[in-house]
């Protein structure tokens, strides 16, 4: 119901506006995805296009225009020429690149949505290994869906937004994004990571302690196999506090024991933690790693 009530709320805005801002649906090319990729002079565009259909407001269908030009506003100057219509960017919520995409490209994409009025910040960056089969093999919303799933259910993932985009390249700082593997089937396989105008691979196993790290979950469920494989410690870690200096990251942690049949002590809980978080942890940033763990629960002491 909700991508229903969206695009009706769309529809609405399109034919409510004033008259002197009023256009027909029919004059408006309305693109909901667009994929991003660059060749040694021209950019490569894949757009979705939707093809209003109020019997198909659930699942609209869409057709894969593909566009090449020297800069992304000529190709949609273009295509809006082309099409004898004008290009519609409101209703976009999802932008695909891959590692094509370095520093200057990255600015004129950032630039480009920043100077049209008509986007949000709010949809959804991804990296791919192929942005054409991601936008045909794929129905309305579900990169979305995946993404979103996979965040609430695993943390092995991220959610970039092109608001964290432009705050990431505006600061020079490191940017995390979805990686969208597209082989025999379509699965998210970690991250990509991009600083200093290369693309690192994180795998999902070490974007957990990513989202730990950045502070995008509040909880994490640890375990750890006793030398008894039978017998398991279970915590629920809670980040009360994270403090980043120049050349230390200092982290707090309030645990609470589910399960402690390895008997261990809390000295030996405490010890079992902060070395599996800093060996983790060290694999995202080169600081020192200072962790204090405060325990409640039932422990044995010895």
């Amino acid at each position: 119901m909700k991508r229903k009530s969206l695009i009706l709320a769309i529809l609405l805005i399109i034919f409510v506006t004033g008259c002197d801002s009023y256009i027909e649906l029919n004059d408006l090319v309305i693109i909901n995805a667009i994929g991003i990729t660059k060749t040694e002079n021209d950019y490569n565009l894949y757009l979705s296009l939707v093809e209003p259909d109020e019997n198909t407001l659930m699942e609209p269908k869409t057709t894969l225009q593909i566009a090449t030009g020297s800069s992304i506003n000529q190709i949609i100057d273009n295509l809006s020429l082309t099409l004898n219509k004008k290009i519609y960017l409101s209703h976009l919520n999802l932008l695909l690149i891959d590692d094509t995409i370095k520093k200057n490209e990255w600015e004129e994409i950032v630039n480009f949505f920043l100077n049209n009025n008509e986007t949000r910040e709010d949809y959804l960056v991804v990296n791919t290994n192929n942005i054409k089969e991601a936008l045909e093999k794929t129905k309305f919303g579900f990169i979305n869906e995946l993404i979103e799933n996979n965040f609430n259910e695993t943390s092995k993932t991220i959610k970039t937004t092109m608001y964290d985009v432009i705050e990431k390249i505006f600061n020079h700082e490191k940017l995390y994004l979805p990686y969208l593997e597209i082989n025999d089937s379509i699965k998210l396989n970690g991250l990509k990571s991009y600083y200093d105008n290369n693309y690192l691979k994180i795998n999902s196993e070490d974007v957990i302690y990513l989202n730990y790290y950045l502070n995008n979950i509040k909880t994490y469920k640890f375990s750890y196999k006793c030398l008894d494989n039978n017998k398991f410690l279970y915590l629920n870690i809670l980040k009360a506090y994270t403090k980043e200096l120049k050349n230390e990251i200092v982290i707090t942690n309030e645990l609470k024991i589910i399960n402690n049949d390895c008997n261990f002590s809390k000295s030996e809980i405490d010890k079992i933690l902060s070395d599996n978080l800093k060996t983790n942890i060290k694999k995202i940033s080169n600081k020192k790693i200072k962790i204090k763990n405060i325990v409640r629960g039932l422990y044995e002491n010895k």
